[in-house]
C-alpha cells in the first residue's frame, strides 16, 4: 500500500519522543544564546551611537557587548550538541530494529541490506541533527525577535512578521517536488550501487570472457542517470536557498531604507520632522539579520526532511511488518535437515539464482559452500537461516514442512553476514548485547587482540557501521557475539574475506570449535576450509556441481 508524505511525517515525529528531553533542553539554551544576542546588539549599536553622535567612547558599552556575545555561542554549542546527540539517539534506536529485521526477515541480498542501512542512516540523522532543532530554533528565535521588534518599531515587526509567513510557503511548494526526487535518488542510488559491486566483485569473470568493453559501457550509462538523479536534486536544494536569499534581502533593505528615512527626519509618524534615535535603529538594524539566521539553517536542512521522508517512506513497510506468529516449539533439537529439489528466485525476477540443489545436512559438523561469486551462496546461507522461504522445492527441518522449518530457522540458527553489522554503541554492549555483562567475565580470548588497542577497552564507542574498526576486527566482534549467544546451527557469509593471515587463522580456529557441538555452515573461497570441511557442497551460478 502506498504511504503518503502526512504518514511517513508522523512516522518520523513520533520517533522525536526518543530523544524528547534533548530537544528540550536544546530549546532553552537556543532561547538564553538569542536573549544574549539581542542584549550585545543593544550594547554594540549603544556604544556605536555615541561614539558617532557625540565622540563619546565608553569601552564599558564594548566590555558588556563582548561578554554577551561570548554567551550567544557559548549557549549555542551546548543546543548544538544536545541536538546532535539526539539524532544519535533516535537513529540508533531505529537501526536496533532495523538490523534484526534485515539479518532474518530480508528478501534482498546481503550488498542490498548493508547499502539500505547505511543509505538511511545518512538520510534519517541529519533531520533529527539538523532539520528538527532548525525549525525549533526558527520559531522560538523568531517570536523573541519580533516580541522586541514590535515593542520598539511595529513597522520593522510587521516585515519580519510578512517574511516569517512568505518564506514557509515557498518552501512548501519546492518541497513538494523535492520529495519525490529524493525518492528517485534513493532508489536508483540502491539499485546501481548493488549492480556496481556485483561488476566489481566479478571483474575477473569480465576481463577472461573478453566483456570488458560491453560491461564499461553499461556501467557508463547507469552512472550518468544516478549522476542525473543527483543533479536534480542538487538543483532544488540551490533554488530554494536562492528563493530564500531573495527575501532576506528584500526584507533586510525595506527595514534600512525606513530607518534611514526616519533617521533623515523625512518618514511620517510621530517623530516626523523630529528625526529619529540613532541607538534605537542601529539595533534593529543590526539584530534584523540574526531573525533570518536560524531560518537560513532551516531552509538549508529543508531538503533534509524531503530525504527523511523518501527514506522513511522504504522503511516503514519493513520495521512494520506482521509478524507471524510461532507455530513451533523453538525448543526441539535439531535431528535432520534436508534440502531436496530447491530451486529458488527473488521477487520480480524471472532469473533463478539456485537450480535443483539436493543436501543432506549433518547434526553437527563444518559443511563447505562453495563457488565464485554470483553463484548463490548467500542466497542457499539466508534459506538456511529461515530468511528466505523456499517456494520451489523443499528445505525441511526435522521432517517438517517449508514453513514450520523456516520458523524453527530464525529461531535457532545465529548468523555472520558477510558485511558485519556494528551497532551504534559501546564495544561492551556489541559483544554481550543485552545480558548482563557483570555475569560475563568470560569471553573469547581472540578480543583481547581488540581490546589492546582501544584506550577505552569496552567502553570504546562505536558508530556509523564501525568505521572505527578494520575489517576483521568487525568479524572478530560478530563471531564473539555468535559465540557468546549460542545457537544450534552458526551460519557464515565469507567469514574470512579480505582479512590478514593471523586474523584468518583466528577465525577458523573458533569454527572448528563450533563445529564439534554443533551444525556450521560456511560459505568461502578459503582454501583452507576444504581439508577440514566435513560436507562440501560447490555451487557454479545457481547450479550444484559435487557434493562431497
Amino acid at each position: 500500500m502506498a504511504l503518503n508524505p502526512e504518514t511517513a511525517s508522523r512516522w518520523l515525529n513520533k520517533k522525536i519522543a526518543a530523544a524528547k528531553g534533548n530537544y528540550i533542553l536544546a530549546s532553552v539554551f537556543t532561547i538564553l544564546s538569542a536573549g544574549c544576542f539581542v542584549v550585545f546588539c543593544w550594547y554594540l549599536s549603544g556604544f556605536a551611537a555615541l561614539w558617532l553622535d557625540d565622540g563619546l567612547i565608553f569601552p564599558d558599552e564594548l566590555l558588556y557587548a563582548s561578554l554577551f556575545l561570548t554567551g550567544r555561542y557559548f549557549f549555542a554549542h551546548f543546543a548544538s550538541q544536545l541536538n546532535y546527540n539526539a539524532g544519535n539517539i533516535i537513529v540508533t534506536q531505529i537501526k536496533r530494529k532495523l538490523y534484526p529485521i534485515l539479518l532474518n526477515d530480508n528478501q534482498s541480498d546481503s550488498v542490498s541490506s548493508a547499502l539500505l542501512v547505511t543509505r538511511v542512516s545518512d538520510d534519517l540523522k541529519p533531520y533529527f541533527a539538523f532539520f528538527i532543532p532548525y525549525s525549533l530554533a526558527s520559531i522560538l528565535v523568531s517570536i523573541l525577535i519580533l516580541i522586541v521588534s514590535f515593542y520598539i518599531k511595529k513597522w520593522v515587526g510587521a516585515v519580519l512578521l510578512v517574511s516569517l509567513l512568505v518564506i514557509p510557503m515557498q518552501m512548501i511548494i519546492i518541497g513538494v517536488g523535492a520529495e519525490a526526487l529524493h525518492k528517485k535518488h534513493i532508489n536508483l542510488f540502491m539499485k546501481y550501487s548493488a549492480v556496481f559491486y556485483n561488476r566489481l566483485q566479478t571483474i575477473a569473470e569480465i576481463v577472461n570472457l573478453d566483456n570488458f568493453k560491453r560491461q564499461f559501457r553499461f556501467l557508463s550509462e547507469k552512472s550518468k542517470v544516478l549522476n542525473k538523479a543527483t543533479t536534480n536534486v542538487m538543483r532544488v536544494a540551490i533554488l530554494s536557498s536562492a528563493v530564500l536569499e531573495l527575501f532576506v534581502t528584500i526584507s533586510i533593505a525595506a527595514i534600512a531604507i525606513y530607518l534611514g528615512m526616519s533617521l533623515l527626519g523625512i518618514m511620517p509618524g510621530p517623530n516626523y520632522g523630529k528625526g529619529y534615535d540613532f541607538h534605537t535603529a542601529l539595533f534593529l538594524l543590526t539584530l534584523s539579520p540574526y531573525f533570518f539566521f536560524y531560518i537560513r539553517k532551516f531552509v538549508s536542512a529543508y531538503h533534509d526532511r524531503n530525504r527523511a521522508l523518501a527514506s522513511a517512506k522504504l522503511l516503514m513497510p519493513i520495521l512494520n511488518q506482521d509478524v507471524k506468529p510461532s507455530l513451533i516449539d523453538t525448543k526441539e533439537m535439531l535431528i535432520s535437515f534436508d534440502i531436496k529439489r530447491l530451486n529458488f528466485a527473488y521477487p520480480n525476477s524471472p532469473v533463478k539464482v539456485l537450480h535443483d540443489i539436493n543436501l543432506i545436512l549433518p547434526e553437527k559438523g563444518l559443511v563447505l559452500v562453495k563457488g565464485i561469486s554470483g553463484s548463490g551462496k548467500s542466497t542457499l546461507l539466508k534459506i538456511c537461516t529461515g530468511s528466505l522461504l523456499a517456494q520451489d522445492g523443499t528445505v525441511s527441518v526435522n521432517g517438517k514442512d517449508n514453513e514450520w522449518s523456516s520458523q524453527w530457522l530464525k529461531e535457532n540458527s545465529s548468523y555472520m553476514n558477510q558485511f558485519p553489522f556494528i551497532f551504534d554503541g559501546t564495544l561492551e554492549y556489541n559483544v554481550f548485547l543485552e545480558k548482563d555483562t557483570n555475569q560475563c567475565d568470560q569471553y573469547p580470548e581472540f578480543l583481547d587482540k581488540i581490546l589492546a588497542k582501544k584506550e577505552d577497552g569496552w567502553q570504546t564507542i562505536l558508530s556509523h557501521n564501525g568505521k572505527q574498526f578494520s575489517g576483521g576486527e568487525k568479524q572478530l566482534v560478530t563471531l564473539a557475539r555468535m559465540m557468546l549467544h549460542p545457537k544450534q546451527i552458526a551460519i557464515l557469509d565469507e567469514p574470512t574475506a579480505n582479512l590478514d593471515p593471523d586474523t584468518v587463522e583466528i577465525i577458523i580456529s573458533q569454527i572448528l570449535k563450533l563445529a564439534e557441538n554443533k551444525l556450521v555452515i560456511v560459505a568461502s573461497h578459503e582454501e583452507m576450509f576444504d581439508n577440514v570441511a566435513d560436507t562440501i557442497l560447490n555451487l557454479n551460478w545457481g547450479e550444484q556441481m559435487d557434493y562431497e
